[in-house]
């Protein structure tokens, strides 16, 4: 009979079954991240209108409390939504903030950013279709509480000639 596997070298300080278990959990861990699936909303790329709402105190403003600048109320651009979601679902810290919460509910999800050791932001993501989606961020400064709101609706396709790629 022809073996397979030679005999276990009893010389050898490391047993067969402990290097075979470390070469598993190395597999394991080596593609645990890609295995992750995503499972957020899934979003058209394509050209997209984004309208945004800012209130301070329950009062709309134009300006962010923490730089005193005028935000763009409104932006169309070609973009890939579902990536920049996937960013924000991201349970690890992603530069100086940290994703936590996250939960799913009947028509999109709820989660906490807590950045650079500030108060926690509740984000709420309303989703409506492949299309549109509603971000609601809503937090507090100090006294001050903040709340923007983010409607966004896909418009179009993008002109390849104008749009080279989507982020």
């Amino acid at each position: 009979m022809t073996q397979i596997v030679p005999p276990e070298d009893k010389s050898n300080p490391m047993p067969r079954r402990t290097m075979l278990a470390i070469a598993a959990a190395c597999a394991l861990f080596a593609t645990g991240s890609e295995s992750l699936a995503y499972d957020g909303p899934t979003f058209r790329s394509g050209l997209w209108k984004f309208e945004r709402t800012l209130e301070t105190n329950g009062k709309p403003t134009d300006r962010r409390q923490t730089s005193g600048l005028l935000i763009d109320r409104h932006t169309t651009r070609c973009v890939n939504p579902t990536n920049a979601v996937k960013a924000e679902f991201t349970p690890i810290e992603v530069g100086a903030c940290n994703t936590r919460d996250l939960r799913k509910t009947d028509d999109g999800y709820v989660f906490q950013k807590i950045c650079r050791g500030d108060a926690p932001v509740k984000t709420e993501i309303n989703v409506k279709s492949d299309s549109a989606y509603t971000e609601i961020n809503e937090g507090n400064m100090g006294k001050i509480s903040t709340k923007e709101t983010v409607v966004a609706n896909r418009v179009g396709d993008c002109d390849p000639s104008k749009h080279a790629n989507l982020d």
